[in-house]
């Protein structure tokens, strides 16, 4: 079956049906793009229409739009501010894409992970409790799907857990997407102003509750995260804390953990002083000179990238400056995947593993 460019709706005057992108309420007459056919119609159920055309040009992107799961309005309709954008919602999202895999994840936590049409990241390793949801989700890409990838499977939502998920430069900026009448969400650690503190990731998975109609269950996700994090900090008690470098790339100019992002949170509950709090970037950049003068005494490396995390231990070993320090000398090395340092319950996971090093007397192994 072929792909419709865009679907010709006539429809009675007495039955207009509306949907609401951007916080702006749209009418649906004729003329609906690709994207817009699938859409519920959200105001006030089909009351008559009279004939449909279908204009094809070209089977290029497969066999057709798949049938969307019907969604019972809200009462009243739901909106929301995420990074200073507004949006309203008549009904929650059915057809989600999630662009980061720990994204992908906090959405089976809260139950909507059957509603994901397609993610990015899809060779990630997920947690075991979610691999298998995760397997049956349609892989769109190793990394970001370009916006074609994500108009073919016609989604309602996309969800991005980093700014560059809506990278404007490969055409899938917010705006764009929103355009299309395909409303967006962005973790909000990377609004701009950073990670502050829990009550952020609180915010947002509450309001991905209220739009996508899972309030109880967000609510439980974030819970389950914030309880984890206060009883370890308990554990730690008044354990002295471990002067720490996060090591995050780089051979000639070496990228740590500032103190604006997740890894200053996970920090704080692990009984790690971060060398570079006082970083203005989740990920800054310094100088080995620098790291050396702070005389690190544990080093937490991010597992990731083109070099996995025992070539980053053995370079650092081999580093001039770096090999004079307590960390190095004592081979003091902690590994941690990068994605538990992102804005997800995996928080907990970085944070057990990290304070278990560090104050082994205190916590027990996770």
């Amino acid at each position: 079956m072929c792909d419709p460019l865009f679907v010709v709706v006539y429809e009675t005057e007495s039955c207009p049906r509306r949907r609401v992108v951007g916080g702006v309420s749209r009418s649906l007459f004729v003329a609906l793009s690709r994207n817009e056919v699938y859409m519920r119609y959200l105001s006030m159920p089909v009351v008559a229409v009279a004939a449909a055309a279908v204009l094809v040009a070209g089977c290029s992107r497969g066999e057709g739009l798949a049938e969307v799961a019907s969604a019972e309005p809200f009462p009243q309709p739901v909106s929301i501010t995420n990074c200073d954008r507004t949006q309203v919602f008549e009904a929650p999202p059915q057809r989600i894409v999630s662009m980061n895999d720990h994204v992908t994840e906090v959405l089976i936590e809260m139950g909507v992970g059957v509603r994901i049409v397609g993610m990015g990241y899809g060779d990630a390793t997920p947690l075991p409790e979610f691999s298998d949801e995760f397997g049956q989700i349609r892989s769109l890409a190793d990394k970001y799907p370009t916006s074609e990838q994500i108009l073919d499977v016609d989604p309602d939502l996309v969800v991005g857990g980093m700014r560059s998920a809506f990278n404007e430069q490969d055409g899938r900026s917010r705006d764009s997407l929103e355009e299309k009448g395909i409303a967006t969400f962005l973790f909000s650690e990377y609004c701009g102003e950073g990670f502050p503190d829990l009550s952020l990731l609180r915010n947002d998975y509450t309001q991905l509750g209220q739009i996508l109609g899972v309030e109880d269950a967000a609510t439980a996700v974030v819970d389950r995260l914030t309880t984890g994090l206060t009883e370890l900090r308990e554990q730690i008690g008044d354990a002295q804390p471990v002067p720490t470098f996060f090591y995050d790339s780089g051979e000639d100019v070496p990228m740590t953990v500032g103190g604006v992002g997740a890894g200053q949170l996970i920090a704080d509950h692990s009984g790690a002083i971060n060398l570079f709090a006082e970083g203005e970037k989740p990920y800054p950049k310094s100088t080995w000179e620098t790291i050396g003068e702070r005389a690190p005494e544990a080093i937490v490396v991010l597992d990731y990238g083109d070099k996995d995390a025992q070539q980053k231990i053995d370079f650092l070993k081999s580093q001039p400056i770096m090999m004079t320090t307590p960390a190095v000398r004592n081979d003091r090395f902690i590994v941690v995947p990068l994605d538990d340092f992102f804005e997800s319950p995996r928080m907990l996971r970085s944070a057990e593993t990290i304070a278990h090093a560090l104050h082994p007397d205190r916590v027990p192994q996770p």
